[in-house]
């Protein structure tokens, strides 16, 4: 009951036609954003000298600017020479205990986020249930189960890190039976995917966990490594596992059938330097005094990290530049053969910080993945509304839709790092300017001890 509850307040919360919103009354507006060139990801043209007027926590109108009366008593934000973009999804996000990284998100546009695994389960949903309420302020989230992972591969870490407190946020099935009662249980916790990173070596386990999930209607989000179900996964993270060793043409009827299926992947492509450097580099580098972006962690944070990083000398040698070269070229054919490319960070990592990394993905996107700038920004705006069955309430800037704006002071079609300026973002309604949004980063260093 308590599921369906939770279900209820979702789909009341996301939908609404648009009919219904641009029959409301203009004078309601709260809002008005005037001049401003709305940039049309579903369309990809930009439409210049427009204004858009928000009511509570929704889109009242969006039309040309001579056309719009803005109401006595609404908030008026100039938009002349700014670019207004839907807000931004992080589609492979790692929820901490640490509140501050929902401030990162928030200052950088990011207003909606999909977990790939909590450092604890019931922090990221305290979380996403506090946002949805409107007690806490924070990107929209979609959270995950307590990670799935290989049993063997969580009692090698348990001996040579033993008790380690984060492995009662795994779960290893030892049998089909094991996975569909632990899914039964976990489910009723009020989680919206179920999340495997390591495939157990018993084929016969992953097809019932992800069998038992569709009955449930919970879809699965999973890295690809070996041996990974090639369908029944709804989307695949980072990149595949041992690089796969078949023909291209075998490559590309792969991708196809993902396409035709509509299988999401979250290359996070920019995970890969951490990869490809030194380990007493990357150590090095976690420093405040020599990279500033670590101004937003705390000391313990960092040492936390540096350990986490020599911990890596009990892994299996890999020839990672290999590897790193396969994402790139599967990345780069999948795109070409029509699979649904999102955008996602992998927010949590030493190297990346929430929401600043997001505007990085988009950068490597465009570079490395071959999409133009929009089809870049669409990858993390009407791509992810689409693939989460959002796209009613979420994904585009029109009249009806939920209020989650990004403004920006340059064009995001003309160079994709442009998403980085901004200049105002609207989170369900709420506008928080410039000043407004470098208080949360002030406050975030605040909260780190710098």
């Amino acid at each position: 009951m308590r599921k369906l509850l939770n279900g209820l307040l979702l789909a009341a919360a996301c939908t609404a036609t648009s009919a219904g919103a641009q029959q409301a009354d203009p004078a309601s507006a709260s809002l008005a954003i005037t001049h401003v060139t709305v940039v049309d990801v579903a369309g990809g043209s930009s439409r210049a000298d427009q204004t858009v007027l928000v009511a509570g926590n929704r889109i009242l109108a969006v039309g040309p600017a001579a056309g719009v009366r803005v109401p006595a008593g609404a908030r008026v934000v100039d938009g002349a020479g700014k670019y207004l973009i839907p807000g931004l999804w992080d589609m492979h996000a790692h929820i901490t205990d640490r509140r501050a990284s929902l401030n990162l998100y928030v200052a950088n546009g990011v207003t909606a986020v999909r977990d790939m695994g909590a450092i604890r389960f019931a922090t990221a949903k305290a979380w996403r249930d506090s946002i949805a309420a409107g007690w806490m302020q924070g990107p929209r989230m979609r959270i995950a189960t307590p990670i799935v992972e290989r049993p063997d591969w969580l009692a090698w870490v348990d001996s040579i890190n033993p008790g380690a407190p984060w492995l009662a946020e795994r779960f290893g099935p030892t049998s089909p039976e094991h996975a569909v009662r632990w899914l039964d249980s976990v489910a009723a916790l009020g989680p919206d995917h179920v999340k495997v990173r390591n495939w157990p070596r018993d084929t016969t386990v992953s097809r019932a966990l992800v069998n038992r999930a569709r009955e449930l209607g919970l879809p699965v989000y999973a890295h690809a490594n070996e041996p990974f179900p090639r369908s029944g996964v709804s989307s695949y993270e980072h990149s595949i596992f041992p690089p796969l060793q078949i023909s291209p043409a075998a490559r590309d009827s792969l991708w196809r059938k993902w396409a035709a299926a509509g299988t999401g992947i979250v290359p996070t492509l920019v995970t890969w330097p951490e990869r490809l450097q030194p380990l007493d580099s990357l150590i090095a580098k976690i420093d405040p005094a020599r990279n500033p972006m670590y101004r937003y962690a705390s000391a313990e944070q960092i040492a936390e990290w540096r350990e986490e990083y020599r911990s890596r000398v009990h892994e299996t040698p890999v020839d990672w530049t290999a590897f790193y070269q396969a994402a790139v070229t599967n990345a780069r054919e999948m795109h070409a053969a029509g699979v649904t490319l999102m955008a996602g960070s992998d927010g949590g990592l030493p190297t990346v910080f929430p929401g600043f990394g997001l505007h990085d993905e988009l950068v490597q996107l465009v570079t490395l993945a071959g999409m133009t700038p929009l089809e870049a920004l669409r990858a993390a705006t009407l791509a992810p509304a689409r693939f989460l069955g959002l796209a009613d309430s979420l994904g585009t800037v029109e009249a009806g839709k939920l209020a989650d704006l990004v403004l920006l002071d340059a064009d995001p079609l003309a160079d994709v790092s442009n998403t980085r300026r901004i200049h105002a973002v609207i989170l369900n309604g709420r506008h928080l300017d410039r000043q407004a949004l470098d208080a949360l980063l002030a406050e975030v260093e605040r909260m780190s001890g710098h």
